[in-house]
């Protein structure tokens, strides 16, 4: 399945992991639910004491604080070091085990533990949703006086093929539906970016892009907040 049809892969990762950090779920599952959401077996890596997602599982729950997710994109490494960012898969985004490993998705596949340090931050899911809520009302505005035209047969078919996959259990419906609903806000968003057009207008059709690129980033911090309860 696209990256676009899911969350990335170091959301459900962080999700697990800060559930066995507030003991939702066991260290057995969440090793199994990594494994699963990986495809793979054992960490590749640098730290010798830490060769399996069990391994890891239990380094992060004797850890003082969760776990931080990081979606860099162009413009916003998002406190990845920039280097590393040429090395990595960065739609799948990265899991910041602490301030100086980073769980990353490298360009031959392998999800490795890397030292590194890093500035990926800690979003409230409370507060990333209320901007993202005020982002839509604001951009629903924008967007309904511009006149746009455009087609939207692709985003209608990507939206129904988006799919939420091997979530913990714990998750709360509301925090699932934020997380959802940032996910499709997204996909419309990047879809609109490509399928829309104010046409009689460059001034109203440069504040169609900068409402979208808006939506898309506010989108990001919601799915940033792996919350941990």
């Amino acid at each position: 399945m696209s990256e676009e049809l899911a969350f990335p892969p170091a959301v459900v990762l962080g999700l697990w992991l800060n559930a066995s950090v507030s003991s939702s779920v066991s260290s057995t599952d969440t090793a199994n639910a990594i494994e699963t959401v990986t495809n793979q077996v054992s960490i590749a890596g640098e730290l010798s004491d830490v060769g399996s997602w069990l391994d890891l599982v239990q380094a992060v729950k004797s850890a003082s604080t969760p776990v931080a997710v990081g979606l860099p994109v162009d413009g916003d490494p998002a406190g990845v070091p920039t280097d590393l960012l040429r090395t990595i898969q960065r739609p799948s985004g990265v899991v910041a085990i602490n301030r100086d490993l980073l769980l990353v998705h490298r360009l031959d596949g392998a999800w490795t533990l890397v030292a590194r340090s890093n500035t990926v931050l800690h979003y409230d899911l409370n507060q990333s949703r209320r901007i993202l809520n005020e982002q839509v009302s604001t951009s629903a505005q924008q967007l309904a006086a511009s006149e746009l035209v455009g087609d939207d047969s692709q985003i209608l078919e990507l939206l129904e093929e988006f799919r939420s996959l091997h979530l913990p259990p714990h998750l709360s419906n509301r925090s699932t539906e934020a997380l959802e609903t940032a996910a499709r806000i997204m996909i419309v968003a990047r879809g609109a970016i490509e399928s829309s057009i104010a046409l009689h207008s460059p001034s109203l059709d440069g504040l169609r892009l900068q409402s979208l690129e808006q939506l898309i980033t506010k989108s990001r911090a919601v799915l940033q907040s792996v919350v941990t309860d």
